[in-house]
């Protein structure tokens, strides 16, 4: 008898459990939703190196083989035969006037919506191996070389080397951003030199490794960031502040940074992509969409859709997951 007592109160719990369980179940998690575009898809290849969203909202896609651009639905090639000055697309640009410039080892190309036109050494470049490309306000051009940077401005040449302590802080640049005061910023292995058109500053770290910028950023508040060797930095126009791997940033070596419509800042490693609200990093790699760890780079579209460019695995859309 007890023995039957004590199997009907199990199965009276029993019940009592399944009955809450029901009732209170939590629904899977709604997560990001990503698509993976590659050579399959139309893309030219799948080493993509760096990324712009041109005014008409078409993603231009630069590769180590050459350039994609993507509407959404269709896919254009441009290749050597087509124009380009070389395959291997290290850098893209969007000038104000909103032709598009490319950055390559073998010069610089511009399209002006008709046809291209190539700069090299031979046409005036300090060096042919050009990092990174900027265009001011007054539309002059700025390169970024090993050997220092190279201003085009009314079919004229002018080239800036470091000079003691009042010029450039370095020759071998790596990016060039022109920010909204129409200062020009640039990333050298060994620090960073800002230049306002007459006077240079020269900002310089602690550390050897923050010193090594690969690219440049300004975000909707005028700050400055920079993707460096020893993490990412921000300039809010008195201090710079850094955050590494201590500060939960996925890793160090940064190549890539973005800012969403809510604010958030997107950079890219060799690991996956880190998010940044302010406070807390979120991280995005093999495990939770992203076809591959190595991301080279990150823009946002116009409906907070945010597009990485992975080396080895193509370009991925993520859509967030309140927006779906």
């Amino acid at each position: 008898m007890i023995n039957r007592q004590f199997y009907y109160l199990l199965l009276a719990a029993f019940l009592f459990i399944s009955a809450c369980a029901k009732k209170y179940v939590l629904q899977p998690e709604i997560k990001d939703d990503f698509t993976v575009y590659t050579t399959a898809n139309g893309l030219i290849s799948n080493e993509v190196q760096c990324l712009k969203i041109d005014p008409q909202g078409r993603m231009i896609i630069g590769t180590a083989f050459g350039l994609s651009i993507f509407d959404g639905t269709n896919w254009l090639t441009v290749r050597v035969q087509d124009g380009i000055i070389h395959h291997d697309i290290q850098n893209i640009h969007i000038a104000p006037d909103q032709t598009l410039w490319l950055a390559t080892p073998n010069g610089a190309s511009h399209f002006n919506g008709v046809r291209w036109h190539n700069y090299s050494r031979t046409e005036g470049l300090k060096n042919s191996t050009v990092n990174s490309i900027g265009v001011d306000q007054v539309g002059a051009v700025w390169f970024a070389t090993p050997e220092g940077v190279s201003r085009f401005h009314n079919s004229a040449w002018e080239h800036f080397v470091k000079a003691n302590q009042t010029a450039l802080v370095h020759d071998l640049v790596r990016a060039v951003l022109v920010d909204s005061n129409n200062n020009k910023w640039f990333g050298t292995e060994f620090g960073i030199s800002r230049y306002n058109g007459q006077t240079w500053i020269t900002y310089l770290s602690d550390i050897a490794t923050k010193d090594y910028v690969f690219t440049m950023f300004e975000d909707s508040q005028g700050r400055i960031w920079a993707g460096t060797l020893g993490g990412v930095s921000v300039f809010n126009g008195q201090n710079w502040v850094t955050y590494t791997q201590d500060n939960q940033l996925l890793f160090n070596e940064v190549k890539a940074i973005a800012e969403d419509k809510e604010g958030n800042m997107w950079f890219g490693t060799i690991f996956g992509a880190s998010k940044f609200d302010g406070t807390t990093f979120t991280h995005y790699n093999r495990d939770n969409g992203l076809p591959v760890n190595n991301v080279s780079s990150i823009v946002v579209d116009a409906d907070d859709n945010i597009w990485f460019g992975t080396v080895g695995g193509g370009l991925v859309k993520m859509v967030k997951k309140e927006n779906l």
